[in-house]
């Protein structure tokens, strides 16, 4: 799921700040200190373009179902069929992070960093701790239907309409949930759907659901139609205001503006059982069917950067910013000096460049951040 508006405001404010900060110490740490490499710093060039079509980024899956980022920036999928959660590093290995699970399906991660994982098999929402890893009962839902318990979750909401929360679809009853942030109270805030599937939030507060009975819904706060579509399973909203769904009936992706009006479709997806998307508005998608996870680059990409160290101790970093075809939008190179790191040098990406920088530190890793308007990708570097 893609995070809230508010989520985006916190990072924003959060980039501020750090601009804030290198502005406030200036790009070279105070006297007495390190003294940059001889020599203006040259910004390295652009990364080749992104690939305009599809990408696969993992095969060979039982059933992947879910995606969600999460506050580290890994990629989370669930698998309906071996019953677990995994990550998809920045270096493209994957990490288990829960098994044993029936039938998962929906994923949040929450603000603290905490995985909500929907169990469609045992109809309740798990968390899962980000460090121990530990699987615990966030909460169960009652199902006298019969039908296939719940299926996608989230987000999580914070001051919409006065409230906070996680919306919950209630797939098998046809209602729509908002729980507070630690499981223990529900507020039914929707009713009269066929099987909500999925949830999303957009900047105005508006929430989005997506009903397999063939329509998007939004409740602002009152429930109505906004799209009709054939069996949607997950809705993201886009940093833009621009609304994703992905549609079983017709193995689609469809974008749609904040009008209701379809800007575009991605056909021939296998079963198509979860979509997000990343700070970049880069769109994510399972094929379910053919056990793969791909991706659609639609702004930019950061690919590992390449790190120097020079003669004097210091280490010179060049990102590699990869571009779609067509987004030309100026990007900003940010980072932040601290008490054990000094910004020495800092060149800016230009159209065809992927900016640089110098740093001094004794730490093993920094994190750069690359971003224009709403539009952001953040990435921790390792340091040899």
């Amino acid at each position: 799921m893609v995070a809230p508006h508010s989520t985006v405001v916190k990072r924003a404010l959060v980039l501020l700040t750090i601009v804030a900060a290198g502005c406030q110490q200036g790009l070279s740490s105070p006297s007495p200190g390190p003294t940059p490499t001889a020599g203006a710093l040259r910004p390295c060039p652009l990364g080749a373009p992104a690939s305009a079509g599809p990408q696969i980024l993992l095969s060979n899956l039982p059933a992947p179902d879910d995606l969600a980022f999460d506050n580290d920036g890994r990629l989370l999928f669930s698998d309906n069929k071996a019953g677990t959660v995994s990550a998809l590093n920045a270096d493209s290995s994957v990490q288990l992070i829960a098994s044993g699970l029936s039938a998962p399906e929906g994923i949040v991660v929450q603000g603290s960093g905490q995985i909500l994982v929907a169990e469609q098999g045992r109809n309740r929402i798990v968390a899962i701790d980000p460090v121990s890893q530990v699987v615990s009962q966030w909460r169960a839902f009652a199902n006298p239907t019969g039908r296939e318990g719940i299926d996608g979750i989230g987000p999580e909401i914070s001051n919409v309409g006065g409230a906070s929360g996680v919306i919950v679809p209630d797939s098998p009853n046809g209602v729509v949930w908002r729980v507070s942030l630690d499981g223990k109270t529900a507020t039914q805030i929707s009713s009269g759907m066929t099987r909500p599937v999925g949830a999303a939030v957009d900047h105005n507060g508006w929430i989005f659901v997506a009903d397999e009975g063939g329509a998007l819904w939004t409740l602002d706060p009152t429930r109505r139609r906004f799209a009709t579509l054939p069996t949607p399973d997950d809705v993201v909203v886009g940093r833009a205001g621009h609304i994703f769904v992905n549609t079983l009936g017709d193995n689609a992706i469809h974008e749609f503006d904040a009008q209701g009006h379809q800007v575009s479709m991605k056909s021939g997806i296998n079963q198509p059982q979860g979509i997000a998307l990343d700070g970049a508005d880069n769109l994510y998608y399972t094929e379910s069917g053919s056990g793969r996870i791909g991706r659609v680059v639609r702004t930019f990409i950061l690919d590992p950067p390449k790190v120097t160290p020079t003669t004097s101790g210091t280490f010179i970093i060049c990102p590699v910013v990869r571009r779609a075809p067509g987004f030309h939008e100026p990007l900003a190179l940010v980072t932040g000096s601290s008490p054990t790191t000094a910004i020495l040098q800092l060149e800016q990406p230009g159209a065809d460049l992927s900016g640089a920088l110098e740093v001094q530190t004794p730490e093993h890793s920094v994190t750069i951040d690359v971003g224009g308007g709403l539009l952001h990708l953040s990435q921790v570097v390792s340091l040899p």
